[in-house]
């Protein structure tokens, strides 16, 4: 991975960690997103690692982080409550 994608996938991480209603879930993408500062660490992720970087990845759609905003959205209620 380079060090492009490896940013994007803590971005995507850290939007779980924020939005995802599960807290064992966003406690673990947090704590991913953060040990993923460590290069080394990206070699060597757990199945359970690499089973929450496949969701942060298609959560990607649902959980945004929109432009000059600080924190990520889940789209899906946003407009459920649009309606």
């Amino acid at each position: 991975m380079n060090a492009q994608l490896i940013q994007r996938t803590m971005q995507l991480l850290r939007n779980v960690a924020e939005v995802d209603p599960n807290d064992v879930i966003a406690n673990s993408a947090s704590q991913l997103a953060v040990d993923l500062e460590l290069p080394e660490k990206i070699k060597q992720l757990t199945e359970v690692e690499q089973q929450l970087v496949r969701y942060a990845y298609s959560k990607r759609k649902q959980y945004v982080l929109l432009p000059s905003a600080r924190h990520a959205v889940d789209m899906q209620s946003a407009k459920r409550l649009a309606a």
